[in-house]
């Protein structure tokens, strides 16, 4: 019997046996409800308003429409994310890298992030490190080690994994160690460059920068292809990294490895009341420097060393005219090409005195200047001693005599000594100091060379001493030794011995340094600068060490009475050439503030032990351009870019190209 048929033949109520059954209540039939209508899910938030609000507070936001929330304000207004690799959003193009996980240095240094932090406009660089869970970490590192010694074993030392087993087990051993031992955490670390630009030029250029200075610190980068959008959302600050980035950059990082990668280590200087120097070429930042603050300097004197050509005329020039800006007395010493300083002296209102045999504008090299020696007394309020200024000024000439005539006996000595106290007390002046002055307190009229030159012709002895003089008398140099009023209160003054013949030179720098002296020690003038360029010929090679000495203790003394000393060099053999570089030494030693120009590397080596460089900045100083230098302030080294003012530029510039321009502007 088929099926259908079987369930035809049932009756209801019976058995198939036959029986009958029991009756049984009619189930009642269940209405049947109309369907509900399905509630439509609430439409899901976009991921930054649920990451920066939460569920409910972005619900919240929804009914404040027409109102400026938040959200509005750090949204962007427009995101176009059709390019591969790189977003535009309003406008600006942005462009993700990231250091892969292997791409790190082994060993790093103190501040191993900063060239990225410092790589200038339109390079951001976003770093998240997670510290992880010691005891998971720990027995991570155990088991893999024991692992990675267990291989060990099977291998033979040719194998080409011999030695990464090697480099691996000691790399856990090491983690470990630090771990249990000194105390350090486990951390993982990811690193993400963002580059921006606002065109896709500009764009590419920077990130090639960014790829050949992450190459230069031994660092591998990646970009982000196909998955900026992913890129731009990590490098938001709300600490949500892209799983796919998350996972290529991670690296583990100890918690020494973590306090040396912070960036923010740039030296940047920015005294209060300092004059503008430039901007610092590592992060852009202006650098103001203030010489005479002692409490952050131990002595505001400043040497400029640097090749022909590099700037350092221009430089010196700018610090002058900024500080007599601020109040301060400048003095220059100009031994070459001092004409270059004569446009902006006038335009200062200084004095420009020209130092030549034809000149008649010469200071008097005899002249006294000074009422006392003990400058200290005036700073201090203290009762000033009477040591004489006469003989000071005496030894101070023969030193200047002994420039010009190299082979003086002790005999020599001593007869010009007596003849200057002679020539002295013909005008009155003695070793009383009150001498040098007449009863209304002015200083008296005093000798000039012509006069001492009478007194060694008329005496045998000492006639054949007079012929050194003869030349500033009745030789071509007359005009030098003549007597003459001039006004030396001016604050701004420019000593140019340009002029000098070759063999006058020496001792007509020394000539123009013993006037500058006596202009600064005067401790009413107040705070004072001496700029001297070249000052290498007074402690270098061809000079002796008599004037070499009084250069370098001028240079010692200068600051301690409201002055500084800014001293330029360009032959650095030359400077280390007296006495196996004792001079020169000494006022690089005196010297706190240096600054390092373009120099040629043979040079720059000769200054690296000196100023502590490294091997990089000795390549840097080879390698600068006209108007950049290395600022070193004890173990501070920053590299700098000299800027002037239109105003300052038109004064100052000695480009053959500007001064033709100006002469014939339709050119």
């Amino acid at each position: 019997m088929r099926r259908d048929e079987l369930r035809k033949s049932k009756t209801p109520g019976k058995h198939e046996s036959g029986g009958t059954a029991k009756k049984t209540a009619p189930k009642k039939q269940k209405v049947r409800e109309p369907p509900k209508k399905k509630e439509p899910k609430p439409k899901r938030q976009p991921f930054l308003k649920r990451l920066i609000f939460g569920e409910e507070k972005a619900d919240l936001a929804e009914l404040e429409i027409g109102a400026t929330t938040i959200l509005d304000i750090l949204s962007p207004t427009s995101a176009d994310t059709r390019g591969c690799d790189y977003i535009v959003v309003d406008g600006i193009f942005h462009v993700y890298l990231y250091v892969t996980g292997y791409g790190y240095s082994t060993t790093v240094g103190a501040c191993w992030l900063a060239p990225l932090v410092e790589a200038g406009e339109g390079v951001n660089l976003i770093f998240t490190v997670k510290r992880q869970p010691r005891e998971k970490i720990l027995n991570k590192i155990s088991k893999t080690t024991m692992m990675n010694r267990s291989r060990m074993r099977e291998i033979g030392d040719t194998r080409q994994d011999f030695e990464e087993l090697d480099s691996a087990i000691a790399s856990g051993l090491y983690l470990k160690d630090a771990m249990n031992r000194q105390g350090e955490d486990f951390y993982y670390m990811h690193t993400l460059i963002e580059i921006t630009a606002e065109d896709a030029e500009t764009l590419e250029q920077r990130i090639s920068a960014v790829e050949k200075l992450c190459l230069s610190v031994d660092m591998l980068t990646r970009r982000f292809d196909h998955k900026a959008e992913q890129g731009f959302l990590s490098a938001l600050p709300i600490l949500h990294l892209d799983p796919d980035f998350e996972r290529k950059s991670r690296r583990n990082v100890l918690t020494s490895g973590v306090a040396a990668a912070f960036p923010f280590a740039s030296y940047e200087l920015s005294d209060r009341n300092g004059i503008f120097l430039g901007l610092n070429m590592y992060n852009r930042s202006p650098a103001f420097l203030d010489p005479y603050n002692d409490y952050k300097y131990t002595n505001g004197n400043i040497w400029l060393g640097g090749s022909s050509g590099a700037g350092k005329s221009f430089t010196l020039q700018c610090l002058g005219n900024r500080l007599r800006q601020q109040g301060k007395r400048v003095i220059y010493i100009i031994p070459k090409k001092g004409h270059e300083f004569r446009p902006l002296c006038e335009q200062l209102g200084g004095l420009y005195l020209r130092m030549s045999p034809s000149s008649k504008d010469c200071p008097n090299i005899m002249a006294i200047r000074r009422k006392s020696l003990d400058s200290y007394a005036g700073l201090k309020n203290l009762a000033a001693r009477d040591d004489s200024v006469l003989a000071e000024k005496i030894s101070h000439l023969i030193i200047w005599y002994s420039l010009q005539k190299r082979d003086l006996t002790d005999e020599d000595k001593n007869n010009l000594d007596s003849s200057l106290v002679e020539c002295y007390r013909q005008y009155g002046i003695t070793f009383d100091n009150a001498s040098i002055v007449d009863a209304f307190g002015h200083f008296r009229t005093m000798p000039i060379i012509a006069d001492w030159y009478e007194l060694l012709k008329r005496n045998p002895e000492t006639k054949h001493l007079a012929v050194v003089l003869a030349r500033y008398v009745t030789g071509s140099a007359s005009a030098m030794g003549q007597r003459n009023d001039l006004d030396l209160d001016n604050k701004y003054i420019v000593l140019d011995t340009s002029g000098l013949p070759d063999d006058m030179m020496l001792s007509g720098i020394f000539w123009a340094t013993d006037v500058a002296n006596d202009l600064i020690m005067d401790n009413s003038t107040g705070l004072s600068a001496l700029i001297a360029d070249e000052l290498w010929s007074l402690v270098g090679a061809n000079s002796n060490p008599l004037a070499a000495g009084f250069v370098q203790e001028m240079v010692k003394t200068i600051r301690g009475l409201g002055g500084i000393a800014v001293t330029s060099t360009q032959g650095m053999q030359d400077l280390f050439g007296l006495d196996s570089g004792k001079y020169g030494k000494g006022i690089l030693d005196s010297s706190r503030i240096k600054l390092v120009m373009q120099m040629e590397e043979q040079e720059a080596r000769l200054i690296q032990n000196v100023l502590n460089l490294s091997e990089d900045e000795v390549r840097q100083i080879t390698r600068f351009r006209r108007g950049e230098g290395l600022l070193c302030i004890g173990y501070n080294h920053v590299p700098i870019a000299f800027y002037a003012t239109q105003k300052e530029y038109t004064a100052i510039t000695t480009s053959s190209t500007d001064l033709r321009m100006r002469r014939n502007p339709n050119e």
